[in-house]
């Protein structure tokens, strides 16, 4: 069945609302046009949820028609009030990430779907997408990751003018940074109070939830970024974490969590989700965009585009055997030789393509 998830005071769509399936645990994100997609074998409840929008829990049974709506409440009618704390704001965000390390389930299981979009002088050139399996281990503070690749697609060339290093995740760090926090070291480390301001605010439109905000020092130049966290103050856990860089710090070369850049970078946008069901606590999706301007061997100047994207579609903590001759070793599915056995993109994926998405996506593919 298809869902789309609209605002019910604009009627606009609603994207990167995270959905469960409480029957089975599937994780799925709404896309850019609100919708996802979704084959239950049996009726369950579902529970949509967005930083912006109150919860919502469904019965699966109530959508009856192929293609559905559900209007979402933003919620907004009780302003922000800042948190006056005894504690500065920075010791309690270090802390914060101590604890969310430490209650991250591991071992864990993760059925991740992982999808990139490349684009270069503006014009799409090549996209890959997979469903992997992340079999996490080791301690919160040093994870290791074994991973396995169940289906995957990839089309398009990669210029051998494009240095690889620019060309997205890492698979093999990309869980060890979710898992260790390390997106937020800038901001954790005692001199950062130095070049950031932290504020604290209640969240209005989730109960048990602050806000908590971090942005550079006017007076600070750098390549640094503002940060948007949401936190549960009762559990001490992280929710969800922003992060963006504003236009007037693109000119300073930097060092971003996603790569290391060499140019002059134009856009820089990063968001990680996680969920608590209650037992378990783990990473449910995350979405990165980095855009710059690069000069290639013949020297001229070249527009570099990546958008990244990752949704946990399901997880396990029993143990899995599995033949570690089998263990994905490479940094990114780029090149990797398909393997298609279904569909897995249209209700495997957790993250449905939007029409357009699938244009480009034929278009790269009719290439080859």
């Amino acid at each position: 069945m298809t869902v789309a998830l609209k605002d019910y005071e604009t009627n606009l769509p609603i994207e990167d609302a995270s959905i469960t399936v409480l029957n089975t645990r599937q994780g799925l994100v709404s896309n850019k046009d609100g919708i996802f997609k979704i084959s239950l074998d049996k009726p369950s409840k579902i529970q949509i949820s967005h930083a912006s929008y109150k919860t919502i829990t469904i019965n699966s049974s109530s959508l009856k028609l192929k293609e559905n709506i559900i209007y979402m409440d933003r919620s907004t009618k009780t302003l922000e009030e800042v948190i006056i704390t005894t504690k500065h704001p920075q010791e309690i965000l270090k802390k914060l990430v101590e604890n969310s390390s430490d209650k991250l389930t591991i071992p864990v299981n993760l059925k991740v779907y992982v999808r990139e979009f490349f684009k270069k002088n503006d014009k799409y050139t090549s996209f890959n997408d997979g469903l992997l399996n992340f079999y996490i281990q080791g301690r919160p503070t040093s994870v290791k990751t074994d991973i396995l690749v169940e289906q995957n697609r990839f089309y398009g060339l990669i210029n051998d003018e494009v240095d690889e290093s620019t060309l997205g995740y890492n698979l093999n760090d990309i869980i060890g940074n979710y898992y260790e926090f390390k997106y937020l070291e800038k901001v954790v480390e005692a001199y950062s109070k130095k070049k950031y301001d932290y504020e604290i605010k209640t969240f209005p439109n989730k109960q048990d939830c602050y806000i908590m905000n971090i942005r550079p020092l006017q007076n600070i130049d750098g390549y640094l970024p503002d940060f948007y966290i949401v936190y549960d103050y009762k559990k001490n856990i992280i929710i969800e974490i922003n992060s963006s860089v504003l236009t007037e710090r693109y000119e300073f070369k930097g060092v971003t969590d996603f790569l290391v850049i060499k140019g002059k970078i134009f856009n820089s946008v990063f968001n990680a989700t996680y969920k608590y069901d209650g037992k378990n606590y783990y990473l449910a999706s995350s979405k990165e965009e980095i855009g710059f301007k690069t000069t290639n061997k013949k020297k001229e100047e070249e527009r570099i585009e990546v958008k990244n994207y990752l949704v946990t579609t399901n997880f396990g903590t029993k143990p899995v055997p599995y033949d570690k001759s089998d263990v994905y070793k490479e940094k990114s599915l780029f090149n990797k030789r398909n393997t298609i056995l279904t569909n897995y993109w249209e209700f495997d994926s957790g993250l449905t393509p939007t029409e357009e998405e699938k244009q480009i996506i034929e278009s790269l593919a009719s290439k080859l």
